[in-house]
């Protein structure tokens, strides 16, 4: 048990009464923890913050959370939307140049809500024939703008031809992810025809696999976003996956170096410690004294990382917004505006992780310090 002599050594090597430049001083050899553990807080942020957005790009650009084969009635589904979207391949000629597209005929209101917010869906008003909206990414390489007329060879499967339409550009979208919207286009419902599929949006992700199932178990062909682009989505979560495992390593990494702060401690107060054990403290209760302010140097140097890398963390938006100004294509697959968020659980969870190994280093290390041995006292 700490005594009050304990207890007031502590505190006056934790800085109490001893000056600011003190204080700092002895906190140097925290820093280390400071950078690390700033920086995976900061990697946490942005690859959570990176693949929530991502994985919701895939819903809104994509066939929505399910493509449904089928008609069927999602009235009592409640904050769901469902459109009738039919799908084909083209090429579009401009007098700047042509590319590949894939083009989604869609109805009225496709564009309402959540969806053209998130891709940022910038009209005109104009009274063309054949409206087109394409993606900044695709207007960029061609140098479209608004009202420009160009030529859309439409492949008609059912026909097995390519059938050559005017189209004006009424509509420019920005999704921020050129990977995915940089051959996507919309034009109205009548100028592809064909059946089609119906695309539900939902208002929440994690809804997907709870309606689908609903949807099997009622004998309606359907499929999750999941499914569709599965490739796509692996791709993603993979990558995630390992990116998290290199992090949880270099967290583990990170408690090791705490045994600095004992080496540290301990060659700074070699005479202090001399005195304590002339006053008749033992060698156990030292290396306790020891322990604890270590420990504290290493948490509290968490604490600081921590606030600095979600702080880091929150400008990240800006920060890649900055990149995909200056070299966009260093951004091409990553979304280059999103919102920030912060998944607490996996923060926490590396903290205690890094605490623990930490207490358990720092314990053989203080156990096993040489410095203790140096210094002539009997425990």
């Amino acid at each position: 048990m700490r005594n009050d002599g304990e207890g007031l050594y502590l505190k006056r090597k934790e800085g109490r009464g001893m000056g600011v430049k003190w204080t700092l001083h002895s906190l140097v050899p925290a820093l280390l923890i400071v950078l690390i553990t700033a920086l995976l807080v900061f990697a946490m942020v942005f690859i959570s913050s990176m693949t929530t957005a991502i994985d919701r790009m895939i819903v809104m650009l994509g066939s929505g959370n399910i493509v449904l084969y089928d008609d069927y009635d999602i009235s009592d589904w409640e904050k769901a939307e469902k459109y009738h979207v039919t799908t084909s391949s083209g090429v579009v000629f401009s007098d700047n140049g042509k590319s590949l597209v894939n083009i989604k005929g869609i109805e009225e209101g496709y564009f309402a809500g959540e969806r053209g917010e998130t891709l940022k869906l910038s009209t005109i008003e104009s009274t063309a024939r054949n409206p087109i909206i394409v993606s900044k990414t695709l207007s960029d390489r061609m140098k479209l703008d608004f009202g420009d007329t160009m030529t859309l060879m439409v492949y008609e499967e059912e026909k097995n031809r390519a059938r050559p339409v005017l189209v004006t550009v009424t509509g420019i979208f920005d999704s921020g992810y050129a990977q995915l919207d940089r051959y996507l286009c919309y034009v109205d419902y009548s100028l592809l025809g064909g059946e089609g599929v119906w695309e539900v949006v939902l208002e929440d992700n994690d809804e997907t696999d709870k309606r689908a199932q609903e949807l099997w178990e009622k004998n309606i062909w359907s499929e999750t976003y999941r499914e569709k682009y599965s490739s796509l989505y692996l791709n993603v979560q993979q990558s995630v996956t390992i990116l998290y495992v290199i992090l949880a390593s270099v967290a583990l990494l990170a408690a090791f170096f705490s045994t600095d702060i004992v080496h540290v401690y301990l060659s700074r107060d070699w005479r202090d410690i001399a005195a304590l054990s002339i006053l008749g403290m033992n060698k156990k209760r030292i290396r306790r004294v020891y322990l604890i302010l270590s420990l504290r140097a290493v948490m509290m140097a968490s604490l600081l990382g921590t606030l600095i890398g979600l702080l880091l963390g929150s400008l990240s938006p800006l920060l890649i917004k900055a990149v995909a100004l200056s070299n966009p294509g260093l951004v091409e697959y990553y979304i280059s505006s999103f919102s920030v968020k912060v998944p607490w659980s996996a923060i926490i969870l590396m903290i205690l992780a890094m605490a623990l190994l930490s207490l358990i280093t720092l314990y053989v290390s203080v156990r096993k310090e040489k410095e203790l041995g140096r210094i002539s006292y009997e425990a």
